[in-house]
């Protein structure tokens, strides 16, 4: 059953949801990671990063953390733009295959928008048919390979999408 914009909610993280992304995040990007939950404290400690959790009901179902840079100076038509990058997005596993994930990233989008990025950027597993269809799917385009990006050795793909 797919979730609806009613029964899935986003909110900012709560101290006790630390648990949860950690738990998610071991068990999602083990296989890319020596240590995906130091990885992913790296990420939720970052002063530009925005987290934001996916629920269905009262029980967290996902997360995804955003980096926020501003550019500094004026880019063509955009006086003060940000670039955003999608540093991690994870459904727990029982809950993924059923539509949270697109929402999820959508979601992603339009912080990152309001936080005045005009362009999301993200890097993900070559390997990972699942989350490339969902990036491609949401509009997202390849830019480059990236060769050994991840611990295990696998090549990257880096993608990117005009948000603002």
């Amino acid at each position: 059953m797919r979730p609806t914009d009613q029964e899935l909610r986003f909110r900012p993280p709560r101290p006790s949801d630390q648990a949860f992304v950690l738990r998610v995040g071991r068990r999602v990007f083990a296989r890319w990671s020596r240590d995906p939950g130091q990885t992913l404290a790296s990420m939720m400690a970052s002063e530009r990063a925005q987290m934001i959790v996916a629920e269905e009901g009262k029980k967290p179902i996902g997360f995804a953390i955003v980096e926020i840079e501003p550019l500094g100076h004026a880019y063509g038509p955009w006086e003060t733009p940000a670039v955003a990058r999608l540093d991690a997005i994870a459904i727990d596993p029982p809950e993924q295959r059923r539509g949270a994930g697109a929402l999820l990233l959508a979601e992603a989008e339009r912080a990152a928008r309001e936080a005045g990025a005009v362009v999301m950027m993200l890097l993900t597993a070559r390997t990972n048919r699942y989350a490339r269809r969902l990036f491609v799917r949401s509009g997202f385009l390849p830019l480059q390979q990236v060769e050994r990006a991840y611990a295990n050795g696998d090549e990257a793909v880096e993608m990117f999408k005009l948000i603002g």
